[in-house]
C-alpha cells in the first residue's frame, strides 16, 4: 500500500497490511484467536457482528473501529458465555464475592477504595445486559443513600434514582441507582476489570 492504513481493535491502533481483510485476519493482527473471539465493527451507533463469519472480507478505511468479543470454551449445549454469567466470572477473578441473582442481576459486598468515602462498606449491584461484553451495565446500584433521590445536574449528585422494580427487580427498598453510562466502552477492553476501573473513578470524584 502506498499509504499507511491504521485501524482500531479494542481501542488499540494497528497498521493493516491490506485494504481488504477477513474478520479472522483482523483478529490475528491483534493476536486474538478466532477460536475464542469474534469481531464486531463499530460504525457510529451501529454494530456489525462477524460472529460465525470469520471468512467475510471487510473493506477497511482509515480509523475503522472494531471490538473483539470473547466467547471462551464453548459446548454445543451451553454456547458462548455472555451476559451476567461472564460479568460475574470476571468479577470473581478480581476477588469479589459475587452473588448471581435472576434476570441478569449480580451483587457483592464492596468497600469504597478511593475518594472522601474511602472505607465505606456497602453492597453494590448491577443489572447486566444479555449481550455483555458488547454492552456494559448502565450504572451501579447500592444499598444505601449516598445522595438524595432525584438529584439534577451532573455527577456526583445528578441522575440518582430509587432502584425501581421495573428496572431492577432484585434491588428494592433502600437501594439507589446511579445512572452512569460508561463514556468510552467501545474503545475499552470491555471486561469487568475495565468496568470496575470506571466505578472506582465514580467513587474518586464524589
Amino acid at each position: 500500500m502506498s499509504k499507511e492504513l491504521t485501524i482500531l481493535i479494542d481501542g488499540e491502533s494497528f497498521e493493516a497490511p491490506e485494504r481488504k481483510m477477513t474478520a479472522n485476519e483482523l483478529l490475528a493482527l491483534a493476536e486474538l484467536s478466532s477460536d475464542e473471539y469474534y469481531l464486531v465493527e463499530i460504525k457510529g451507533k451501529k454494530q456489525n457482528s462477524f460472529q460465525d463469519q470469520g471468512d467475510t472480507v471487510i473493506n477497511l478505511h482509515q480509523k475503522a473501529k472494531f471490538i473483539s468479543v470473547f466467547t471462551g470454551p464453548t459446548t454445543v449445549a451451553d454456547g458462548p458465555i455472555t451476559g451476567a454469567v461472564l460479568f460475574a466470572a470476571q468479577l470473581r477473578k478480581l476477588g469479589f464475592d459475587v452473588t448471581e441473582l435472576p434476570d441478569g442481576h449480580v451483587k457483592f459486598p464492596y468497600v469504597v477504595e478511593v475518594g472522601k468515602l474511602k472505607g465505606t462498606e456497602l453492597n453494590m449491584g448491577f443489572v447486566v445486559p444479555d449481550d455483555f461484553s458488547l454492552t456494559p451495565p448502565h450504572g451501579l446500584h447500592i444499598d444505601r443513600e449516598i445522595h438524595p433521590i432525584g438529584g439534577e445536574g451532573a455527577h456526583p449528585t445528578g441522575g440518582i434514582h430509587a432502584s425501581h422494580p421495573k428496572h431492577s427487580k432484585h434491588f428494592g427498598s433502600g437501594w439507589q441507582h446511579w445512572s452512569r453510562p460508561h463514556p468510552s466502552w467501545a474503545d475499552s477492553k470491555r471486561n469487568a476489570a475495565c468496568y470496575m476501573a470506571f466505578i472506582r473513578q465514580l467513587w474518586a470524584t464524589q
